[in-house]
């Protein structure tokens, strides 16, 4: 299932269950709001607290039409209607219990959990639809100032909630200012009350005969302008329509109001609590409303002043004009008046009004702002910036749309030019321009100037007020943002919300623009690009440019935009897109939202559709989107589907054309690279790709794309002459080296899958070149790709010339210098591939000298102190390709001195020896383990046909059990399977243990008892002190319950030698040693056990121990330091040990209360006279000091 899937689309699911959900708000919102009478079932009343649970479970149920409000509009009326009923009826009969304690917890007040899911409605179907249900019934207006003092007024001494939360101001705020749109005038409904008036800024110089309900409201609103919250909209809107009153504008309310606004502008407010972000958003956020809600009768007299003050903030940056639109928000607003302004001012554009003003052309200088504010940083204020512009060209005539169009078009061209584009070269020797490369150079742009201005086309586009004569620009200039992609030096994208904005702007196209009038338009004057292919319309050329982005676009979203706009250039225009009704089928919402169903799918099923649609995706495979991605996976999709049109549409020879890359002419640095231009490597990667793709799909005789490949290669070492890409350029760093080798192992299998013939090494002289350069610079991550490459060249060459190659790679190995050997690299490479190709099938003969030698030189890198990356390389040709059968491995032995093979086997012994010894450790991990287990395979590989002296195969087969113990799981898998197949164990024992887990207990006593028969176990015990110390827990628990197992059938000599085997460890790895720790835990164990006849363990045993232990002292290793405690400790209980610490003691200071001690009682009883004898030595050695 995946994200394009019906049944995960959020839509879908809540159609389905957005029955259920009202169904669910129906019936929760009375049992919230009310309940039965205790006297009278019959009778309800509203609850005075509410759980604060129900509250969120209702929130939930509205949050669910987030994404869909518009569900709820058949039942709002029924979900607001029964909480505004509720809240009024508490107002005016239990509001002064609001501050009560409830008995439930956590509860809240009724009007507190009524006002929070009035705000989720607010939020989710917003606050203009949500108003229209409140009651606005006059006698509701004082009621709900008092309830609002009262209840926001803090407690004295501290025993209720300090002030109403957020959510309740909002909503009531919201409420008042809905309370104010009464006809009566406020004097009529006020109650006069000196107490009441609330505090005022002192600037703010407010009218003398002001109602006292007015100034209540002024004061309430003014309080919250400066908030940093929700409530500051509530508070605006408030204070707009109880300025723009009737009555108030009789009393001059709004002309003291927009001066108050204008002077805290203009100078610093008084006092620092206003002096805030917030609080500029505030009276910003007034002026804007003021003149969006005023008439022009009303605000002519204030539009010179405000657009002052805005040029002070905006052009002059006077006074605090930095601080002020440092804010996003307070921009956004700033935009909003100047949009307000030009309206305005539009109105007045014939009469007298304008000429008052001092700067005649206000007009066109708000315009310019407008303009410069498209390429804001912040994405918000060129949203509002790009419709201001729309709304307010909507207003001019059409010269004047027209001239704005046109500086639009203009500011977009700066600093582009249209790149050159790439040629092709035909059969027939003519020279062509791909269509692929006719694209705007948009690197030197501003995404962010883009994105407001196409935007701005956009919008002029959805309010058809763009003239037709100037469709042909934008429609170009659309095209270009669809096709627009920009990236910072860190690899961000910066283009799409540009592509977006295109999308808004073709689906508007489509929406707004009849068909007669897009028919209308020329098409050979909207692109380069329509210039290639004969379209019927511009329609059809918007139909490709949309099958491209839908398909190949990066981001879903856009792909999506670019589907829902193809399908309403279809559904809008019909008859004019070609296979119209299939294609928007095909190029679903839905089947673009997964972008490898997009690119894999649903391209080919639209290249199927028509010529017109496999064209558009056959260029668009080559653009940034897909063959020129940054991203690799991408890129190697895209060749895929390249290779799916070659193979599916391979009749059309104008798709072969428009297939054709650079790289792959009859004459590349003729005509057509005169002036190359400097590729990247993920272009090249992904240009590479697709010639190999095509190159392997086309297998049919006569293809265009087959019969260059004779000069292919040839071009590829020619392009470096030139400074474009070559062989050389491949060493380059990091991941691009590794891009590039596969890109070029993918070229020679496809080169090689159509030229499986006999040939000579000197006409592969170009493939061979190249292979031999990524073998030297190829890396794990790409070795498996240049394996197919070698094996796909040596297929190609006749039988000499792979002996001829085979042979030139051992020699370049032998003649290798030791530092490079030492430091693997090419020469790593080289051995790997020469075992490689050994395999192979295509192999044609192996001959025995050759196999000699190879062996000779391989064997020989082993004794020159070479890295752990080539032995491993070493030992795995030799296991898995030199002496894979018995047949291969007589033949050498048969060649080396007629039988006599001791040169080989002294060779062999050391480094195998030290090879299963090597414990290497680095920032990857224990690398060591490749080589012991590589040389664990040979020994058990070769030890019946070398025939090893027993000398060696004691100390080997030694190391081998310890192996078999150690703690990697399958370096243990290695070392049993060694021992099994050189029949170490018996019949029975291997029959036995066939189904033991190298982790189990039976597994791990079992190895003991055979190293223990087979007299190995103190090579075996090295292996075995790692396992049982610092392995996985289970690893370290099952190897602790064997060993006691092991020493339960031990006799006392044999546990002596165990003891002595692990004092040894202990010796030999002080004072930092990697066995150090691991002997010092299992001895700790050992002693923790106490086995029968430990007590009588010798003397020298002991004093070997305590001789060694003072050693570790020194150590930083806390783990070690930690073992080295457990080992004192364990000696204590050995009255043997105690003994003979007195001894010594008495021998050192002469302590005589050390004859009064019993030292065979317990520790536990002994230890305060212990203490006391030591501190009795300690005092007598420092006087004797």
């Amino acid at each position: 299932m995946g994200v394009t899937d019906e049944d995960n689309d959020v839509e879908v699911q809540l159609q389905r269950v957005s029955a259920r959900v009202i169904q669910e708000l129906q019936i929760s919102i009375p049992l919230f709001l009310r309940k039965n009478h205790p006297g009278n079932p019959s009778h309800e009343r509203i609850r005075r607290f509410v759980k604060q649970s129900s509250t969120a479970k209702i929130e939930r149920l509205v949050d669910t039409f987030q994404e869909w409000p518009q569900l709820l509009d058949p039942t709002l009326e029924r979900v607001v209607q029964p909480l505004v009923t509720a809240f009024v009826e508490y107002l005016h009969a239990h509001a002064k219990f609001y501050r009560e304690r409830s008995r439930m917890k956590p509860a809240d007040p009724l009007p507190r959990a009524i006002c929070k899911i009035l705000y989720t409605l607010c939020k989710v179907r917003g606050p203009k639809v949500i108003a229209r249900f409140f009651t606005n019934e006059p006698a509701t207006l004082e009621p709900m100032l008092d309830a609002f003092d009262l209840w926001n007024h803090s407690a004295q001494d501290g025993k209720f909630p300090e002030q109403l939360i957020w959510e309740e101001k909002y909503a009531m705020l919201l409420w008042l200012s809905h309370l104010t749109l009464t006809p009566f005038d406020l004097e009529s409904i006020s109650t006069p009350d000196e107490g009441k008036y609330g505090f005022l800024p002192g600037k703010f110089s407010i009218p003398p005969k002001i109602p006292v309900v007015a100034r209540r409201l002024l004061a309430l609103g003014l309080r919250y302008i400066s908030s940093a919250s929700k409530e500051r909209e509530a508070a605006v809107s408030l204070l707009v329509r109880l300025s723009l009153r009737p009555d108030m504008q009789h009393l001059q309310l709004h002309r003291q109001f927009v001066e108050w606004v204008l002077s805290s502008l203009a100078d610093p407010v008084d006092g620092n609590t206003h002096d805030t972000t917030y609080f500029h958003a505030g009276i910003l956020s007034y002026l804007a409303d003021f003149l969006r809600s005023g008439d022009s009768r009303i605000v002519a007299s204030f539009l010179y002043p405000i657009f002052q003050c805005m040029q002070a903030i905006t052009v002059k940056r006077v006074g605090t004009a930095d601080d002020i639109l440092g804010s996003a928000v307070v921009r956004k607003l700033v935009i909003k008046i100047h949009r307000h302004l030009a309206l305005h001012l539009h109105s007045y554009a014939s009469s007298s009004v304008i000429n008052q003003f001092d700067d005649p052309d206000l007009l066109g200088s708000i315009i310019d702002y407008l303009l410069i504010s498209l390429g804001d940083k912040d994405n918000p204020v060129r949203l509002t910036a790009s419709k201001s512009v729309s709304v307010v060209a909507q207003r001019l005539d059409k010269e004047l749309t027209s001239q704005l169009v046109d500086d639009i078009a203009q500011r977009l061209k700066e600093n582009t030019v249209f790149e050159r584009p790439e040629t092709f070269t035909t059969d027939n020797g003519i020279h062509g321009e791909s269509p692929a490369t006719a694209r705007r150079g948009l690197s030197a742009v501003d995404p962010l100037n883009w994105h407001g201005l196409v935007l701005t086309l956009s919008h002029l586009i959805f309010r058809h007020c763009a003239p037709q004569e100037n469709l042909s620009t934008i429609i170009g200039l659309l095209v270009d943002a669809l096709d627009f992609e920009q990236r910072s030096p860190t690899g961000t994208s910066h283009g799409a919300g540009v592509r977006d904005a295109a999308c808004f702007g073709i689906w508007s196209l489509a929406r707004k623009y009849s068909t007669a009038e897009l028919l209308c338009i020329p098409t050979s004057n909207v692109h380069p690009r329509a210039l290639y292919q004969e379209f019927h319309s511009v329609i059809e050329f918007l139909a490709a440019e949309l099958v491209i982005t839908a398909t190949l676009d990066p981001e879903g979203n856009i792909r999506r935009g670019a589907s829902a706009a193809l399908q309403e250039l279809v559904g809008r225009h019909p008859d004019l897109v070609p296979n119209g009704i299939g294609i928007i089928q095909v190029v679903d919402y839905h089947a673009v939202g997964l972008r490898s169903r997009a690119m894999n799918d649903v391209t080919l099923q639209a290249a199927a559709l028509g010529a017109l649609y496999l064209k558009a995706i056959s260029v668009g495979m080559f653009s940034w989107r897909a063959i020129k991605s940054p991203i690799a996976a991408v890129r190697r999709d895209a060749a895929d589907v390249v290779g799916h049109i070659i193979r599916l549409y391979s009749h059309d020879s104008t798709i072969l054309l428009l297939l054709r890359l650079p790289m792959a002419s009859d004459n590349p640095m003729a005509g057509q690279l005169e002036t190359p231009r400097q590729r990247t490597i993920d272009e090249w990667h992904g240009l590479y790709l697709a010639h190999a793709a095509a190159i392997r799909e086309g297998c049919f005789k006569g293809s265009v794309l087959v019969r260059c490949l004779p000069t292919t290669m040839g071009n590829l070492l020619l392009l470096e002459d030139h400074g474009i890409f070559g062989i050389k350029d491949i060493v380059a760093h990091g991941k691009e080296s590794e891009l590039a080798i596969e890109a070029l192992c993918m070229l020679l299998v496809a080169a090689s899958s159509q030229s499986r013939h006999n040939i000579m090494l000197d006409q592969a002289r170009y493939e061979v070149d190249i292979l031999h350069s990524c073998i030297k610079h190829c890396t794990g991550q790409t070795l498996d790709v240049v394996r197919s490459a070698a094996a796909s060249v040596i297929g190609m060459l006749e039988e000499q010339g792979q002996q001829l190659l085979i042979r030139s790679w051992l020699l370049d190995v032998q003649g290798g210098r030791n530092d490079q050997l030492r430091s693997g690299g090419s020469n790593v490479n080289l051995i790997t591939m020469i075992g490689t190709v050994l395999q192979l099938p295509e192999l044609k003969a192996v001959p025995a000298d050759l196999m000699a030698l190879q062996i000779d030189i391989l064997v020989a890198l082993l004794s020159n102190g070479s890295r752990i990356d080539t032995k491993c390389a070493v030992f795995h040709i030799l296991q898995c390709h030199c002496w894979a059968t018995d047949a291969r491995l007589d033949l050498y032995l048969k060649l080396n001195e007629g039988g006599d093979h001791s040169h080989l086997k002294e060779y062999l012994k050391r480094p195998l020896i030290d090879s299963l010894k090597d414990h290497t450790i680095d920032s990857r991990g224990d690398i060591g383990s490749e080589v012991r287990i590589a040389a664990t395979e040979i020994i058990s590989r070769t030890s019946e046909a070398l025939q090893w002296d027993d000398s060696f195969s004691h100390e080997a087969f030694g190391i081998v059990y310890g192996l078999s113990v150690e703690k990697l799981d399958k370096v243990r898998g290695c070392a049993w399977s060694c021992i099994r197949s050189n029949r170490l164990a018996s019949v029975k024992d291997m029959q036995q243990s066939a189904s033991w887990s190298t982790t189990s207990v039976d597994y791990l006593t079992f190895m003991l008892n055979l190293g223990k028969r087979d007299r190995l176990i103190v090579p075996m015990i090295r292996g075995f002190v790692t396992i049982a110390s610092v392995g996985s827990e289970m690893l370290v628990r099952n190897s602790r319950v064997a060993l006691i197992n092991f020493l339960d059938g031990c006799s006392p000599d044999e546990v002596l030698t165990l003891r002595v085997s692990l004092t040894q460890i202990i010796q030999s790895e002080v004072p930092k040693g990697r066995l150090l720790r691991p002997g010092l835990e299992v001895f700790s164990f050992l002693l923790d056990v106490d086995p029968a006849g430990q007590e009588q363990a010798p003397l020298c045993q002991w004093r070997a121990l305590l001789e060694v232990l003072p050693q570790v002292h020194t150590s930083t290793d806390l783990p070690t330091l930690q073992a080295l405690v457990g080992v004192y400790a364990g000696l204590i209980q050995y009255p043997s040990i105690r003994l003979t610490a007195a001894d010594a003691l008495w021998m050192a200071v002469s302590n005589p209360m050390l004859k009064t001690l019993d030292l065979s009682q317990p520790a536990s009883i002994l230890r305060p006279d212990v203490q006391e004898a030591l501190k009795f030595s300690q005092r007598a050695i420092r006087n004797r000091d």
